[in-house]
């Protein structure tokens, strides 16, 4: 339930053009790596794709595990959103939120956007 409501605010952040907040949701690594300018530049440039999302419904979700560069495992929660974007129809344009466990809360470790290479939306999103 946390990591649905992490992610949800996530996209909420992307839906309401709150990019600096949205990136303070992913794991504190991947910030220290980039540093914030960098890590709003590349979300910015991952919404070109398809455009930032007007709208979010959660479509899909599911289980995993993520291994680290040093070799640790951990378990993920992803969670699928359709959207209305500013350049496509719902149902064309999908975001993928991948949540692992945090200190204190669930944080984001992954995000992208996927198209619809029909157009269509997939089955499990109809």
């Amino acid at each position: 339930a946390a990591a649905l409501a992490v992610s949800n605010e996530f996209m909420s952040d992307l839906v309401n053009d709150r990019i600096p907040e949205a990136i303070s949701k992913f794991e504190p690594e991947f910030l220290a790596a980039l540093g914030p300018g960098e890590a709003v530049a590349g979300v910015r440039s991952l919404l070109n794709y398809c455009g930032r999302p007007l709208d979010s419904e959660l479509k899909h979700e599911g289980v995993g595990d993520k291994v680290y560069a040093d070799g640790h495992k951990q378990s993920t929660h992803q969670f699928i959103y359709s959207a209305t974007t500013t350049t496509h129809p719902k149902g064309e344009c999908f975001f993928a939120v991948t949540m692992v466990s945090g200190a204190a809360a669930p944080r984001v470790t992954t995000f992208g956007p996927l198209k619809s290479p029909t157009g269509n939306p997939p089955d499990w999103a109809r």
